[in-house]
């Protein structure tokens, strides 16, 4: 049976949490590492790729205050 692309499957594609989650643990493999070694400027890289990710898909506060009030 095919699956109905809804916008319930495009909004459990990124999950927030995990990616806040995955960002801790980079920076803990990058603490374990070090910044200045190879695999540490890699895994830097990949938290700030991630970091931004979780930039863009947060709402902006202005946005949030009016979601306070979507259903009063």
């Amino acid at each position: 049976m095919a699956r109905k692309n809804t916008p319930d499957d495009e909004s459990s594609f990124f999950n927030l949490a995990h990616a806040r989650w995955v960002v801790g643990v980079l920076g803990m493999l990058i603490a374990v590492v070090g910044k200045e070694s190879l695999v540490g400027l890699l895994l830097r890289q990949t938290r700030r790729e991630i970091d931004s990710l979780i930039q863009d898909e947060q709402p902006s506060a202005a946005v949030e205050r009016a979601n306070r009030y979507k259903y009063n």
